[in-house]
């Protein structure tokens, strides 16, 4: 294995750290992070939705690398009403894959609303880097949204021919957010799907400087080196057992693992070791992928790529230990600088911010977002150019972390009217 190349004379530009976020060390919303939204004040839900796998193979998807053969043909999941209704497609955040525990949790709740609802992996989820990825280099809004986009239109055409669809609308959480809207920015030029509205759950403003907070959180709660990650292992290690034992399928997403850090984990400094680590963890796939793909060696050898049945566990113990800053500088850029004409690194962070379509999101009524006041993925500035770029477009719950209030009844009750276009502005 390949020691890595060595990254550029200078490097442009290394991402500054950045000060703690809005509820970075707040008790509340880290705890809100972690628990995510209590049974009694989850939004009613169907008993049962209907749900149907699909795998679809899509005509520009690259060749795929030996190590990754599961997952040639990309995985969505779609909940068809018996009428005509409306379409809506929602995008996984971070890392996970298009069936997650925030995903049913949305889909029964549009289902139960009157919807089709199709659920899609986030592009940084390995599954959608392999099989629907253009470039396997994922972390620019514009170029993963396109991809997003395309896999779209390739998956609606292929659905059954009783499916009808009197509308499409948009909406994701997290990172997915921030897709949500671009796609819909992509096809109010495109054309493809016409589609509607689009709802943004706890958005990030800029993907870098956001991932870049998480990683200073991991640098101030967890440090450099493996012991404070094989100490927080241990903590969660019999947790982690119990839940694999009780679990029908095998999924280890941040559910999974926040699952086990709030029946194990006691106070603020663990709970921010389990959410930066949960981040990071996300992290090792983009980075390992990104590696292979664009050959750049910093972990993955090139010339002699991972086979099947190798082991990967040295690899992800020194990817675990990167933060993002260097998949950026060492992976990203160099991809980027050779691929896009007269980019630089600033023109690349410029780019994962969502001013890129300001003037479209403070225009265009038909766009509108959801987050919480003590979100750990924003800060101050970042909060205040959304409430000025949506005004009453937007809802700023009091409390709720990242995520933490999914479900909630008021969040389900907003995002449903956001959608069907009855929003009026939140009351204060």
């Amino acid at each position: 294995m390949s020691a890595g190349a060595e990254p550029p004379a200078n490097p442009e530009p290394a991402l500054t750290t950045v000060g703690p976020a809005t509820g970075l060390a707040d008790s509340a919303g880290l705890r809100a992070t972690v628990f995510g939204t209590p049974p009694a004040d989850m939004a009613p839900l169907p008993k049962t939705v209907p749900l149907t796998e699909i795998d679809i193979s899509l005509p520009w998807a690259m060749p795929v690398p030996a190590v990754f053969w599961f997952d040639r043909r990309l995985r969505v999941w779609f909940s068809a009403q018996d009428k005509p209704a409306p379409l809506a497609i929602v995008i996984a955040g971070t890392g996970s894959d298009g069936n997650s525990a925030k995903l049913a949790t949305l889909r029964a709740a549009l289902y139960g609303a009157g919807y089709h609802v199709l659920t899609l992996p986030s592009p940084t989820f390995p599954g959608f880097i392999v099989s629907a990825s253009s470039t396997g280099v994922v972390g620019d809004l514009r170029q993963d949204s396109l991809d997003l986009y395309a896999a779209m239109q390739q998956i609606i055409a292929h659905l059954p021919r009783r499916v009808r669809i009197t509308d499409i609308d948009v909406l994701g959480y997290s990172l997915g957010g921030a897709n949500a809207a671009m796609v819909k920015s992509i096809d109010a030029t495109q054309g493809k799907l016409k589609i509607h509205r689009a709802v943004m759950i706890n958005p990030p403003v800029s993907l870098f400087t956001s991932i870049a907070r998480l990683d200073r959180l991991f640098a101030i709660s967890i440090g450099p080196g493996d012991a404070a990650i094989e100490a927080l292992y241990r903590k969660l290690y019999a947790e982690l057992a119990n839940l694999y034992r009780a679990s029908d399928t095998l999924q280890v997403d941040e559910n999974f693992l926040f699952s086990a850090a709030g029946a194990v984990l006691k106070t603020d400094t663990e709970f921010s070791e389990a959410i930066a680590l949960t981040f990071r963890l996300d992290l090792i796939n983009v980075f390992f992928a990104g590696d292979l793909y664009a050959r750049t060696g910093v972990v993955v050898d090139p010339n002699h790529p991972p086979k099947v049945g190798d082991s990967l566990e040295d690899t992800a113990r020194i990817l675990r230990s990167k933060p993002f800053s260097e998949y950026f500088s060492r992976v990203f850029v160099p991809y980027y600088l050779k691929h896009r004409a007269n980019s630089t690194g600033k023109s690349l962070i410029a780019d994962s911010r969502l001013e890129i379509i300001g003037d479209v999101l403070r225009t265009n009524p038909d766009y509108y977002v959801q987050t919480n006041s003590d979100d750990l993925i924003l800060d101050k500035p970042e909060l205040a150019w959304l409430e000025d770029t949506f005004g009453t477009r937007i809802v700023v719950y009091d409390h709720g972390g990242h995520l933490g209030n999914l479900g909630d009844r008021s969040q389900i009750a907003d995002m449903l009217d956001m959608l069907a276009g009855r929003w009026k502005g939140h009351a204060p």
